[in-house]
């Protein structure tokens, strides 16, 4: 059964751009190719300032497996550091919201 992860969050306008780019140059290309990524989608809302990423897994085992590995690279950690405010949610849970 696949396991769905969404995450979204409002980026303060001065760093939208370089978010964007981050994402667009950097991550999405490693998320999509990652054992168990079966899709990889990204959405900007430029009015708003808000970056969305909708995932989808083979199994919360293969997300977890790719959260651990963002995590120890520091790549999660860098990616936060833009967001002022975050919201995730997946199949497991019924989302959290993170003040940053």
């Amino acid at each position: 059964m696949s396991h769905i992860v969404v995450l979204e969050g409002i980026v303060p306008e001065n760093k939208l751009d370089a978010c964007v780019e981050l994402f667009a140059e950097n991550r999405l290309s490693d998320t999509k190719t990652y054992d168990g990524c079966q899709s990889c989608l990204g959405a900007v809302n430029k009015s708003e300032s808000v970056i969305t990423l909708w995932t989808q897994w083979e199994s919360a085992e293969h997300f977890d497996r790719y959260f651990e590995w963002r995590t120890e690279r520091g790549d999660f950690a860098e990616v936060l550091s833009y967001f002022c405010l975050l919201y995730t949610s997946d199949a497991a849970d019924e989302g959290l919201g993170v003040d940053l």
